[in-house]
């Protein structure tokens, strides 16, 4: 992705052209693919989590107001691995689980573009949420059956894992180029920080990231 992203701000340097992009008072949906780094997060008595870098995917809808201006909407997705290190309350020894994150984020954001032809480099920042699922079991199974009127009878079991969702704040620079057949091929490096309420503080994901884009 660091190739990708540098190839594509020599083009925007090296560009001559100076016609407007035409992607003012267009939407455009995209596809996203991302590498988040690996982060560390040390807590109370001991207590830590480390979570190694993954593979992400994502989807974006933003309406451009003009050839600068844009305002859209993210949901990016990634399944982590980590590992915990849990300090008991009271008696006993610290206990390490090894084991993989869910995590969900969703941002509305807006984007600068810095020039109006159909190469540019952009900056932009969102705010949203992000839900984290530690796939570790909260409480004991529980099992329930029932009559489907597909599937006939039917049973399955249910339970419920360590989760929540926190504050996030994302920001990122890259470069966007928009092609003749309305495609939009974009590059970005940046950040997501995750608020963390009892840790030391908050979580902060570098990010590399590529975008294809339609036009519409």
């Amino acid at each position: 992705m660091k190739n990708l992203l540098m190839v594509l701000v020599v083009l925007a340097m090296s560009s001559t052209a100076v016609a407007q992009s035409d992607r003012g008072g267009m939407w455009e949906f995209g596809l996203m693919l991302n590498h988040t780094n690996s982060e560390s997060l040390s807590a109370e008595m001991g207590s830590r989590l480390d979570i190694d870098s993954s593979r992400g995917y994502g989807l974006n809808l933003a309406y451009n107001f003009n050839s600068r201006l844009a305002i859209g909407g993210e949901f990016n997705w990634s399944s982590p691995d980590y590992s915990a290190v849990i300090v008991p309350d009271g008696i006993g020894l610290p206990e390490t689980i090894n084991h993989r994150l869910d995590t969900y984020t969703f941002t509305i954001k807006g984007t600068l573009n810095l020039l109006e032809g159909p190469i540019t480099p952009y900056v932009e920042a969102g705010l949203g949420w992000t839900d984290i699922d530690s796939n570790v079991q909260s409480q004991p199974p529980v099992t329930g059956c029932w009559w489907d009127p597909w599937w006939g009878y039917i049973c399955d079991t249910f339970f419920s894992t360590y989760s929540k969702s926190q504050e996030s704040f994302s920001g990122a620079a890259g470069i966007r180029w928009d092609m003749d057949n309305g495609l939009t091929l974009k590059a970005a490096y940046g950040l997501l920080n995750v608020k963390a309420s009892r840790a030391s503080g908050d979580a902060n994901f570098d990010m590399y990231r590529v975008d294809l884009a339609w036009r519409f």
